[in-house]
C-alpha cells in the first residue's frame, strides 16, 4: 500500500483521490484535509457554497416581518418571513454597494434600512425606496433594472428545520436528507406542536480545523477517557447533593452505550451519518413524561422507541444533532483552515411540563454548554491535535479510521431493517465504539472535489 501523497498543489485540485487511502482493509485520510489552505478554500466553494446547508429553525422566525441571519459558506444570508408568513433566503447584502443590510442576528423589521445609502427593503426582500432617486441623474434604463434583494437559489424546510443552497442544481431536500428523515422525525415529533429552539445560543471559537468537530461527535471512543471526569463526577452525585445543585444524576447516560450495551453506526449517501447507543435510564429523561401521550396520539411505536435512544446526527457539511440526557443542535462554521466557530442551541418539544423543562436545561448546560464539564475537553483535544498532531513533521497519514471495521456489513442491519431505513453500511455490537463510520462523511469530501475538477 502506498501512503505517499505528492505535494499539495496550491493553484488548483487536480486529484482528490490522492489525499485518501479507501482499501477493503484500510483508510485513510492525509494530514492536509486538515492543514492546507488551498484544499480550505475548495472546501468553502465546493462543499458549503455549492450544496444544502442547515440555516435555521422555524422557531426563530415565529412572526411576520421577523428575521434571522447567518451564514452560507462565506456568503452572509437572511432568512426573512413575510408579511404573508412565507420563509423567504436572501443574500445579505444590499445590492446598491454590497453592504451588509442585517446586521443583528434576529429581529423584526417590516422595512430595513441599507446603513451606507438608506436603500430600502421590505420583508420580502423587495427594493421599497431608494433615497434621493427622483434628483439622482439616474440613466433612463435604471428604473428597467432589479433592485431587490439576491435570492437564494432554494429554501427549503424540513420538519421546521430551515435548509437553503445557493446553486440551483442542487437535488431535492427529501432526496438529500433521504432515511436519515427518520432521525429527524424522532426529534420533530416529540410534541404535536412541534420542536423550538429555546431562548439564547451559545458561540464560541476554537484553534482547529472545522472537520475536527464532525469527527469528535460520532468519535464514541474518545468519551471513557475526555470525559472520564464528568462521569467520576457523576458517579459521586447523590440525589440529595443532585437536587440541591439544581442538576439531575442521569447526565450519564450518553455514556452507557459503552457499558455492555448495544450500540451502532449508519453511513448514509451525501455523508450524512448516525450513531445510535441502548439508554438503560430512559426513564429519567425529560421526555419520559409526555411518553404515554406520545403513544395515544398515534407516534409510530418505532419512533417513539428510538426517541429514547442515544442518537447523533451528523448531517453532511455542518449541523450535528445530538440526543443524550437532552437535546442539542450545534452548527458547525469554518473561519480559516485553524479556526472554527460552534454554535450551539437547546431544542425542546413545545409544550412539555414546567418540571421536563427543568430538567432539560439542567442537563444541557451541565454537560453541553460550552461552560459545562465536557465540551471544554472536546475543544482542548481539537486545539491539542491541529497544535501537535497536525504539524508538517508528524507523519502525513492519519491512523483513525480502523475501530469497527470487522464488524461493517453492507447496506442495513436488523436494527434498521426493523424501521425500514436502508442505509449504505450499518455497523453494530457491543462496544464496538465505531471508526468507520467518519468514512461516509470522508467519501462525500471527495465526491463533492472530484466532481469540481472535472467541471
Amino acid at each position: 500500500m502506498d501512503m505517499r501523497v505528492k505535494e499539495t498543489d496550491h493553484t488548483a485540485l487536480t486529484d482528490p483521490g490522492r489525499y485518501f487511502i479507501d482499501e477493503p482493509q484500510a483508510f485513510n485520510v492525509h494530514r492536509d484535509l486538515f492543514r492546507d489552505q488551498a484544499l480550505f478554500e475548495l472546501e468553502m466553494a465546493h462543499v458549503f457554497e455549492a450544496g444544502w446547508v442547515f440555516l435555521c429553525h422555524e422557531s426563530q422566525l415565529p412572526n411576520p416581518h421577523d428575521f434571522y441571519t447567518t451564514q452560507l459558506g462565506r456568503t452572509p444570508v437572511v432568512v426573512l418571513r413575510g408579511e404573508d408568513g412565507a420563509l423567504r433566503g436572501f443574500v445579505n447584502a444590499c445590492p446598491h454597494r454590497g453592504t451588509r443590510l442585517y446586521t443583528a442576528r434576529h429581529g423584526t423589521a417590516q422595512v430595513q434600512m441599507c446603513p451606507y445609502h438608506a436603500w430600502c427593503f421590505d420583508s420580502a426582500g423587495h427594493c421599497v425606496k431608494i433615497k434621493d432617486q427622483s434628483q439622482a441623474g439616474y440613466a433612463p434604463g435604471f428604473d428597467g433594472e432589479r433592485h431587490d434583494l439576491t435570492p437564494l437559489a432554494h429554501l427549503t424546510s424540513y420538519q421546521g428545520f430551515v435548509f437553503g443552497a445557493l446553486r440551483a442544481d442542487v437535488p431535492a431536500l427529501a432526496d438529500y436528507l433521504g432515511d436519515t428523515r427518520f432521525f429527524i422525525d424522532t426529534f420533530a415529533e416529540q410534541s404535536a406542536q412541534g420542536m423550538e429552539i429555546l431562548p439564547g445560543e451559545v458561540t464560541y471559537v476554537y484553534r482547529g480545523n472545522w472537520k475536527l468537530q464532525v469527527e469528535n461527535t460520532m468519535d464514541i471512543y474518545h468519551l471513557t477517557t475526555v470525559h472520564s471526569t464528568f462521569a467520576k463526577i457523576v458517579q459521586q452525585r447523590g440525589e440529595r447533593e443532585a437536587s440541591a445543585a439544581g442538576a439531575d444524576k442521569v447526565k450519564a447516560v450518553n455514556l452507557g452505550a459503552l457499558s455492555g450495551l448495544q450500540a451502532g453506526t449508519y453511513t448514509f449517501p451525501h455523508g450524512h451519518t448516525v450513531f445510535w447507543g441502548s439508554d438503560p435510564l430512559r426513564e429519567n429523561r425529560a421526555l419520559w413524561a409526555m411518553r404515554d401521550d406520545l403513544l395515544t396520539r398515534g407516534v409510530d411505536a418505532h419512533k417513539v422507541e428510538w426517541m429514547f435512544r442515544p442518537r447523533v446526527l451528523n448531517f453532511f457539511p455542518n449541523i450535528q444533532f445530538v440526543d443524550s440526557a437532552c437535546m442539542q443542535l450545534r452548527v458547525i462554521r469554518p473561519l480559516a483552515v485553524d479556526r472554527t466557530e460552534m454554535t450551539m442551541f437547546c431544542l425542546a418539544p413545545r409544550g412539555e411540563p414546567r418540571e421536563g423543562r427543568r430538567r432539560r436545561l439542567r442537563q444541557y448546560e451541565d454537560f453541553f454548554n460550552a461552560s459545562g464539564i465536557a465540551t471544554p475537553d472536546d475543544v482542548a483535544c481539537y486545539e491539542d491535535i491541529h497544535a501537535g498532531g497536525l504539524a508538517h513533521a508528524n507523519s502525513e497519514w492519519i491512523q483513525g479510521f480502523s475501530r469497527g471495521m470487522q464488524h461493517v456489513v453492507d447496506g442495513p442491519d436488523s436494527h434498521a431493517r426493523e424501521i425500514g431505513i436502508r442505509p449504505l453500511e450499518s455497523c453494530s455490537g457491543v462496544e464496538v465504539q465505531d471508526e468507520t463510520v467518519f468514512r461516509g462523511f470522508y467519501r462525500e469530501w471527495r465526491r463533492r472535489l472530484e466532481a469540481a475538477t472535472h467541471d
